[in-house]
């Protein structure tokens, strides 16, 4: 897993390491700028650079990234936006460096000026920025986003906020971003992700990864440990019984989704509780043990009373997903009460918003899958306020509630109180109903399968987004139905355990 830094805690970490002597900042800006001339060196090979400098640190980097190139032999101009008085510290140090080996500068930036060059450096701030761009850092900012160059940035892209990926006014758009040692917040959550482009990490000290990282980015290898093995002699009762309390009339595709991905994620004995009219659908789907819990097409009362029945020595349960209107509150009460891993998704986080007395029976072995609308309702937060610490917001209300939330998003948020894994795998063909269904028969299948809540919501979100991606390879983004995804994780399975 990759850690990912707020503005605030980038600072903190390299203020200690520079205060106890584990690092000098004028040698990590030189580590810096040579990860940017790294990067330019493979990408855009004997090509000439533009680099737009500040006056602070991000500035400094371009200064001795400037230096490096015309050691080199590259064709390169500084532009400086700054008066070079107002130069100081490692910054200015790297300035008259520069100077002394014939870098030129240029004061001002101009649609004519980038034409001379094939590539564009954007060193003008860096993860401090926290006001509005204004004069002629605005005015630089549209001149580079018009000039049709690809344009590299240093750290983060001028503009963009390092802790919420805010635009402050207007940012740079960037094909690549070089951040150093770490991601930023603002490289992951939209609309800063956007401008970022590819997100490339520099590391700057040779310390060894931190065990104890609080917010984190998932990744390819981190999956592959969080699957459970399949030995060569386990049976279908060894791969765990799950539960799915799911569907109705009106949400059919939606109990066939959930089951299937469960299926899918490896489920020994899945088994669906559903209103007696869905049932014929489930011929199509014959892996599944579908079993009606009462006659109609809505759930009732008779319908929780039958699906608690079914409790019995299942090792995971998921309730929700197109249960629809039909009051499925004592069911929710009894399973919470048995303390058998459950995700709580859709219609169930809809009737438990407004019977929040039941949030006191939450526990360790929850997972609450709710988009932003849906947390809005369970915690009573306004939606923008979600909108806008999507982190801070899964990590409260899992510590409050003693669960797992898992916060739907482009960027999702799963968080245990404690720790916060954040996952970036899928695409836009996710915006479309069902998604939400196969994520939660995923967890539901992985849950019945031991894996841990945390580790198990983990996993379906990154399973679900790289399922997505495998997908939309032959299908593209908006043909991508949510069945299409669920075919597609044999594949994406198979690629994690090579």
């Amino acid at each position: 897993m990759k850690r990912v830094f707020t503005a605030q805690e980038m600072r903190d970490y390299e203020q200690i390491r520079f205060a106890d002597g584990r690092a000098n900042s004028l040698d990590w800006m030189e580590r810096a700028a040579q990860g940017v001339d790294d990067l330019l060196k493979a990408r855009y090979p004997e090509q000439s650079v533009l680099v737009v400098c500040g006056s602070g640190n991000n500035g400094g980097d371009g200064f001795a990234l400037l230096r490096l190139l015309t050691q080199r032999g590259v064709d390169c101009l500084g532009v400086l936006l700054t008066d070079e008085n107002k130069l100081s510290g490692d910054a200015k140090i790297n300035y008259q460096r520069a100077l002394r080996i014939g870098v030129s500068f240029a004061l001002e930036i101009t649609s004519e000026r980038i034409s001379n060059y094939d590539v564009v450096v954007d060193t003008m701030f860096g993860t401090g920025l926290s006001r509005p761009l204004t004069g002629v850092f605005l005015d630089a900012v549209q001149i580079i986003n018009q000039c049709e160059k690809p344009v590299v940035a240093v750290d983060i892209p001028s503009g963009v906020d390092a802790t919420t990926g805010a635009i402050l006014g207007e940012a740079i758009r960037a094909r690549e971003t070089v951040t150093f040692e770490c991601l930023k917040r603002g490289h992951l959550f939209f609309p800063g992700r956007e401008y970022s482009g590819e997100v490339i990490i520099q590391p700057l000290s040779n310390e060894p990864k931190a065990d104890n990282i609080k917010v984190a980015l998932l990744e390819h290898n981190d999956i592959q440990h969080k699957l459970p093995p399949r030995p060569m002699d386990s049976h279908k009762g060894k791969n765990g019984r799950a539960l799915l309390c799911v569907g109705c009339g009106r949400y059919v595709g939606a109990a066939l989704l959930s089951v299937g991905a469960a299926l899918r994620a490896g489920s020994g004995l899945t088994t669906a509780a559903v209103p007696g009219a869905v049932k014929p659908a489930f011929a199509a789907l014959p892996e599944a043990m579908c079993v009606p819990v009462n006659t109609s097409a809505d759930w009732d009362e008779a319908a929780c009373y039958n699906a608690k029945e079914l409790l019995s020595q299942k090792n995971a349960v998921c309730i929700g997903s197109g249960v629809g209107d039909g009051n499925i509150l004592t069911l929710i009460e009894a399973v919470l009460k048995t303390k058998v891993p459950v995700v709580l998704d859709a219609d169930a986080l809809n009737q438990i918003s407004r019977n929040t007395a039941i949030l006191t029976l939450l526990h360790q072995d929850v997972i609450l899958t709710p988009h932003p609308m849906e947390m809005s309702r369970l915690c009573g937060e306004p939606i923008e306020a979600i909108l806008a610490d999507p982190i801070g917001i899964a990590q409260i209300y899992a510590h409050k509630w003693n669960c797992v939330v898992l916060l739907k998003g482009a960027t999702t948020c799963i968080s245990n109180g404690s720790e916060t894994r954040l996952n970036i795998t899928g695409n836009a063909g996710l915006a479309k109903g069902g998604s939400g269904d196969v994520l939660s028969g995923l967890i539901t299948g992985l849950l019945a399968q031991r894996v841990t809540p945390f580790d198990a919501a983990s996993a379906g979100a990154y399973l679900l987004g790289a399922s997505a991606n495998e997908a939309f390879e032959l299908l593209r983004e908006r043909m991508l139905l949510a069945r299409d995804v669920i075919d597609a994780i044999q594949i994406t399975i198979g690629k994690i355990e090579q």
